[in-house]
């Protein structure tokens, strides 16, 4: 049998937390969800926000891969098919392209986003594999790099276009992102590579992520949320809980804000 790279990231549960309704999460990308363990702080703050739905998560990640890449792999059928810890199929799926959105820059000097197509033929496949389980997709929108703030909006066009072209919701990370990046720039959003998020974008895309999950806002959240760090390629460092954000209590209330309006915002009818 081939290996299988999926992951639980469920955290130990109170009996409250235990006795609540739940809505399992499987995770399908690279590195933009590994980096401080998106899929940990997803569980995290639903845990705290007890009004809502338990989130719990599972993961099938490599560092750079594309979802084409995902489809040669091989592994990504078995994968989605294993069945959550109560021995059901998984409630959503959340698909991440790579950030360069499957194909090469048009234009490596400025950055310009290539060739869509890629992007789209693979996502098709990926969305028939997830509605043939019983499953719903939703597409993670992820942002401009640091250097390239034009990006923004074709990457945003992109994903806005595979979810229209399958019914499908989109959490709309990269516009959350853009907004923080034009009003707040003294928050760190990106990793020192310019590229991956920070602790506190990892907290905004999980913020973006509850809302269009959950029709709930993330406001209230706490400022700090643990779980297991990950490395590449989406394995567990050990199974030692650790804090994985902790922001001032302004900086956390203001990117929940900003995750929900923006979810809001694009809410369809």
């Amino acid at each position: 049998m081939a290996f299988v790279a999926a992951f639980l990231c469920t955290l130990p549960q109170s009996a409250e937390a235990q006795a609540r309704e739940t809505v399992d999460v499987f995770f399908v990308g690279n590195s933009y969800i590994y980096y401080n363990n998106l899929p940990g702080q997803l569980e995290a703050m639903s845990e705290s926000l007890t009004e809502g739905p338990l989130l719990r998560t599972a993961h099938h990640l490599h560092g750079g891969f594309t979802l084409r890449r995902h489809l040669e792999d091989g592994h990504l059928p078995d994968a989605l098919a294993q069945p959550t810890q109560d021995g059901a199929p998984w409630d959503v799926v959340v698909l991440q392209e790579q950030s360069r959105i499957g194909a090469p820059y048009e234009n490596e000097e400025f950055g310009t986003i290539g060739d869509t197509e890629p992007f789209f033929e693979a996502a098709a496949e990926v969305v028939d594999l997830i509605l043939g389980l019983g499953a719903r997709p939703v597409f993670y929108m992820t942002w401009a790099k640091e250097v390239f703030p034009g990006q923004a909006d074709p990457i945003a066009d992109a994903y806005e276009s595979a979810g229209d072209a399958h019914g499908a919701d989109v959490a709309a990370a990269g516009i959350a992102w853009a907004r923080v990046r034009e009003e707040r720039p003294d928050i760190q959003l990106f990793h020192p590579d310019g590229s991956h998020p920070s602790p506190a974008g990892t907290y905004l895309v999980t913020s973006v992520m509850y809302s269009t999950l959950t029709g709930r806002s993330a406001v209230g959240a706490p400022r700090e949320l643990h779980g297991r760090q990950m490395q590449t390629p989406g394995a567990f460092v050990s199974d030692d809980i650790v804090p994985l954000v902790r922001l001032p209590h302004e900086t956390a209330r203001y990117l929940q804000s900003v995750a929900w309006e923006t979810v809001e915002a694009r809410r369809r009818p």
